[in-house]
């Protein structure tokens, strides 16, 4: 078998990017380890274009929002399910953070996100503790579960993807195509996540991985429609569950929940909301992170038929689109741009 592109990896970056060469009437052969713990089958989902800690906007928000909400309704096409839910975000605001977000709301220009003014009530009584809230309408989340189920369905029914370990030492590598177990491509590309850190080809390349766990919880009583944030966030995702996350650590990074983990997120949550809840489930992931928390994507300087995408991050749902949009079009020969931050090209500069 010949394909144009080997992707291995099918998470959030595997997919996203198997979708748009596809779209450009790429042949495509994924390889996927199910084994392998995938950031994907932990993520929140969660879309937030506000960094609040200095309230500015997310990092290019502006124009991966639009591609961001392209892309899911195509997918939500393609793969006949519901995926992607807008929805908005209720910012618990202290007296200092509440002097912060007005005064940051024009100078940083975030109305396009976020309402200026704040609201000073919220009808469910569960959130007593709340004073005020600022509220961003640009929010919601992406079902990445399920997404990613929905797509490896579709690409095994078109027999374009492999299920087993991939070993990079079996690649062979030529000058105009690359060879693994008897198949052929023009390039490979490797999404590898925070497993690429393990890769022999991209030592130059500097990760910088955390671990993050979040909860999900039944809470029957709190009939909540809005995301809340307050250090962690609370996102209902239907039928009275809840994702509450996430915590970020750089030092023990396995897929391994702690109840160090756990009794944060718990804490953080009664400061939230007064009500009964019960603990269904607890997770942890790798977030495949770069050390300058950009993404990595492009070929490699010496190895041109070998590329990678890597390193979204928290933010990959809002990421994601936007940049498997822009490797597929420099993969393809459409534009020769790819974005100056997040070029594999940063590593080997000298």
């Amino acid at each position: 078998m010949e394909a144009d592109f080997f992707i291995v990896g099918q998470g959030m970056a595997g997919t996203l990017l198997a979708h748009e060469l596809l779209r450009r009437n790429q042949t495509i052969l994924v390889f996927d380890d199910p084994d392998l713990p995938k950031a994907s089958a932990v993520a929140a989902g969660l879309i937030n274009p506000v960094v609040f800690r200095r309230m500015t906007k997310s990092w290019l928000v502006d124009e991966t929002f639009p591609q961001m909400e392209t892309t899911y309704r195509q997918l939500e096409d393609l793969l006949q399910a519901s995926l992607y839910f807008p929805a908005r975000m209720l910012k618990i605001l202290n007296e200092q953070e509440l002097i912060f977000w007005k005064e940051k709301v024009f100078a940083n220009k975030l109305t396009n996100y976020i309402t200026a003014e704040l609201l000073q009530f919220h009808q469910n009584k569960y959130l007593e503790n709340a004073s005020s809230f600022g509220l961003v309408n640009s929010s919601g989340r992406l079902d990445i579960q399920n997404l990613v189920f929905q797509f490896s369905t579709f690409l095994w029914k078109q027999n374009l993807l492999r299920c087993g370990q991939f070993i990079p030492e079996n690649l062979h590598v030529l000058d105009n195509f690359v060879e693994y177990a008897g198949l052929r491509a023009r390039k490979i590309i490797f999404c590898e996540g925070s497993a690429a850190s393990q890769n022999p080809f991209f030592q130059n390349l500097k990760f910088k991985h955390s671990k993050g766990e979040l909860l999900e919880l039944e809470i029957p009583d709190l009939n909540l429609d809005e995301i809340i944030s307050d250090g962690i966030f609370m996102m209902p995702v239907g039928n009275n569950r809840y994702k509450v996350g996430a915590t970020y650590s750089w030092d023990e990074l396995n897929a391994e929940t702690t109840a160090t983990a756990r009794e944060e997120l718990l804490q953080k949550l009664k400061n939230m909301i007064n009500v009964p809840f019960t603990v269904i489930d607890q997770k942890a992931g790798i977030r495949p992170t770069m050390h300058d928390r950009k993404p990595v994507i492009g070929l490699l300087p010496n190895r041109p038929n070998i590329g990678i995408f890597n390193g979204l991050g928290s933010k990959g749902v809002l990421l994601g689109p936007y940049f498997a949009r822009q490797l597929a079009e420099f993969l393809t020969g459409n534009s020769t741009y790819i974005h100056p931050e997040a070029h594999i090209g940063r590593y080997f500069r000298h």
